[in-house]
């Protein structure tokens, strides 16, 4: 038998693009990492533009000098509904022997929307972090202590990593399936109507990388 999925078990995690590049020592067990640039030689498993599971045992993978990779910090965006959108473009070749003929470009394009509600921390009130991260792409902004400390976090357009898993719940030893991207959030829209809960719709297209299936078991 079959099993099918509604898309509640889909879980949505967006890593805001602020951490930092790690270019020496070695991978940590069970982390995710976006490969930024990797050497010819090197012992990273997946092309640049791509991401990875560090061995969640036994050896990691050492860095060498050109490998640049970016730790995945996995923040769950809790969405209401989400959808994404994958293509690739005709190329027109045709001639007197082949009219109207074409060919894939090769080139993969990716985009879509998602949509969830604000979420603040039950004690403090404050956003949740995945919240002020994307309001943080359109806007800078500034914490205040009441008592003359002040944070400024100046707008930071700088592309996002979208981590999605289709079947979360997977149990040990079952395979947990990823669809991956690189993103750019390039529109954000609030909603406050007085009869309805605040919410916030976001779409993206594709950052600098490729779109990935990864799927690996679950531990």
């Amino acid at each position: 038998m079959v099993s099918k999925y509604t898309g509640q078990r889909a879980h949505v995690f967006i890593d805001s693009g602020n951490n930092a590049i790690i270019s020496t020592g070695s991978t940590i067990a069970g982390q995710k990492y976006f490969v930024m640039d990797r050497a010819d030689s090197s012992a990273l498993p997946v092309p640049a533009g791509m991401i990875f599971q560090a061995p969640r045992t036994g050896t990691q993978l050492t860095l060498i000098a050109g490998d640049r990779i970016y730790h995945i910090n996995e923040e769950r965006f809790c969405k209401t509904t989400a959808s994404f959108e994958l293509g690739e473009d005709a190329v027109e070749v045709g001639d007197d022997c082949h009219p109207a003929s074409t060919i894939a470009s090769g080139i993969t394009t990716f985009s879509g929307s998602m949509s969830g509600l604000f979420r603040y921390d039950p004690v403090t009130d404050e956003f949740e972090n995945i919240i002020q991260d994307i309001l943080n792409k359109f806007m800078t902004v500034v914490h205040d202590n009441g008592n003359g400390v002040y944070e400024v976090h100046p707008k930071d357009d700088s592309q996002a990593y979208i981590l999605t898993q289709l079947n979360s719940g997977a149990k040990t030893g079952q395979m947990e399936n990823y669809l991956f991207a690189p993103i750019v959030i390039n529109s954000m829209s609030i909603s406050l109507g007085h009869g309805d809960p605040q919410s916030k719709d976001i779409s993206f297209t594709l950052g600098h990388g490729s779109p990935i299936v990864y799927c690996v078991p679950a531990a």
